[in-house]
């Protein structure tokens, strides 16, 4: 079970929108205009936000190409179908089955909670924010990305025939090593992520595509992960999403 747990602590991250882990806190960046510009489309897109329920599926993996990414990646795909359950600003659900047995994964605010079976275990993560979870993380980008990461810059370029926003930030534990976020120019969908080693090799990409609008949000319906050799790693599908329904913080506790 141990084993089959920590896998699931990777899943919580995987299946909602990467690997990237929650960003550090950090002072939020807004120097160049293309920034300001974007933030300010951001507020308004995302404004009436509050949460997010979809369905979480993998349909495809690749245990070789998971392993470069680290060296536990793969155990998250041991856990085919999961439900994820987001609350903004940070509280963060995913549960699955692992045999007969219920697992839950929480973050909310400064408490991570791991549950399956009889084990009940939380984690102070007030000393290590990089461990808290955004909307970034469930697929959307909100305000609470501007102001838990490092903005670097921000500018307007081409991604497949698609004008797009890209956003270069990085966490405060890791300033060497940078992050990209592009976004649709138009309805700033998320499309891709990148995280890059400090010498600018790749770590890991996720691709987000068939993407819904949700409650007036754009959630994605697939997000494939490339590992460290650019090759096809893991696909997930979102499914049955749901935008505001309400969600209580008696979920994350």
């Amino acid at each position: 079970m141990s084993a089959r747990l920590t896998g699931f602590g990777a899943a919580a991250i995987i299946l909602a929108a990467g690997i990237f882990g929650a960003p550090a806190l950090s002072a939020p960046s807004g120097g160049s205009g293309s920034c300001d510009e974007l933030l300010t489309l951001v507020r308004k897109q995302t404004a009436l936000f509050k949460d997010l329920r979809l369905e979480v599926e993998i349909t495809q993996q690749n245990q070789k190409e998971l392993a470069t990414i680290s060296d536990d990646f793969g155990k998250a795909y041991e856990f085919k179908r999961s439900k994820l359950v987001f609350s903004s600003p940070d509280s963060f659900k995913i549960s699955a089955k692992a045999g007969i047995v219920n697992v839950s994964y929480i973050v909310s605010g400064n408490t991570k909670i791991v549950r399956a079976g009889f084990i009940n275990k939380k984690t102070d993560i007030s000393k290590t924010p990089h461990k808290k979870q955004i909307a970034i993380d469930a697929g959307i980008l909100d305000e609470t990305f501007f102001k838990h990461y490092t903005v670097r810059g921000c500018r307007k370029e081409n991604l497949d025939g698609r004008s797009v926003y890209k956003i270069t930030a990085v966490r405060s534990n890791a300033p060497d090593k940078p992050e990209y976020t592009w976004v649709d120019a138009g309805d700033l969908r998320l499309l891709k992520r990148e995280k890059r080693e400090a010498d600018g090799s790749l770590k890991a990409r996720h691709v987000y595509t068939k993407h819904k609008l949700v409650g007036g949000i754009w959630v994605p319906g697939e997000m494939r992960v490339y590992g460290r050799n650019e090759k096809l790693a893991g696909t997930s599908v979102y499914t049955n999403a749901r935008v505001n329904t309400g969600v209580e913080d008696k979920e994350f506790r």
